[in-house]
């Protein structure tokens, strides 16, 4: 990766997509580095999103941006490690709902801590002002009408 001046003007800097994707590649190998063996960042994530009570396969596959085909093989390879659990949906037969089940729990609690101490680098890296500015930047743009696919 190009080492880039921290004091560089602002239209030196790599665009936007190349910022974003070091950061985000920052954050996957802190994952990586302490990842339960079989997981990958993709599996943390896609976890994080299933509520306790449950959710349905196709909510899920909306919530994480993945086909409906896609977060089938995820959540197989997951229930198989033992990370998820299915049950029938009592209102829908031919639906159904998905669960993390303890160890799901326990690795998605583990994902957070390692995104917690990332978080802490970067707050002490910028400056707690500026890192707050940062996460609410990127909340803005995250959560603005239009800005998602």
């Amino acid at each position: 990766m190009t080492e880039v001046n921290a004091s560089a003007p602002a239209d030196s800097l790599p665009h936007i997509a190349a910022l974003l994707g070091g950061a985000f590649g920052n954050l996957r190998s802190a994952i990586q580095a302490r990842s339960i063996p079989g997981l990958r960042p993709s599996h943390y994530r896609v976890m994080s999103l299933i509520p306790a009570e449950g959710i349905r396969l196709t909510e899920l596959a909306e919530r994480a941006t993945i086909t409906k085909a896609g977060i089938g093989q995820f959540m197989n390879y997951l229930e198989r490690e033992g990370y998820v659990s299915f049950a029938g949906d009592p209102a829908d037969k031919r639906a159904k709902i998905v669960t993390l089940t303890q160890q799901g729990r326990a690795a998605v609690d583990f994902s957070l801590h390692i995104i917690a101490a990332t978080e802490e680098r970067w707050a002490q890296a910028l400056g707690a002002e500026r890192y707050r500015e940062l996460r609410q930047a990127l909340f803005e743009i995250a959560t603005t009408p239009g800005n998602r696919r």
